[in-house]
């Protein structure tokens, strides 16, 4: 399980890189709705890292914490449905944008908690 305070720093860690690279993308010329792409998939995917500390932590515990996660998992399916039918089907963003943002911060989640993963007692041994 990837520590929260580490998690933190990932996604604060993509979102200046994801930042940077629009800001150099605008800057060479390319349209502002890659940037708006960029900024989308960032939002798409740091959504479900953020909250599955909270769901896995406390939620899941009580009955009532299941239904709470249930209640979550709808409202962010609906979120992300209604951000790609209002952003991409109207072409407010460009969907390379989008899929670059995406990938570009499920990287460097992924990679930073493997590569920041302390070894367990039985795999230090």
């Amino acid at each position: 399980m990837i520590d929260s305070r580490h998690l933190k720093r990932l996604l604060l860690g993509a979102a200046l890189l994801l930042l940077v690279s629009a800001g150099a993308a605008t800057a060479l010329g390319a349209p502002l709705s890659f940037a708006g792409g960029l900024a989308l998939g960032f939002l798409l995917v740091a959504t479900p890292f953020a909250s599955w500390t909270w769901v896995l932590s406390s939620a899941m515990g009580t009955k009532r914490g299941r239904v709470l996660g249930v209640l979550l998992l709808i409202v962010k399916l609906a979120f992300y449905s209604g951000a790609l039918y209002v952003c991409v089907t109207r072409n407010r963003v460009n969907p390379v944008g989008v899929l670059v943002g995406m990938t570009g911060v499920a990287f460097i989640v992924i990679a930073g908690s493997l590569w920041g993963a302390t070894p367990s007692a039985k795999e230090a041994s």
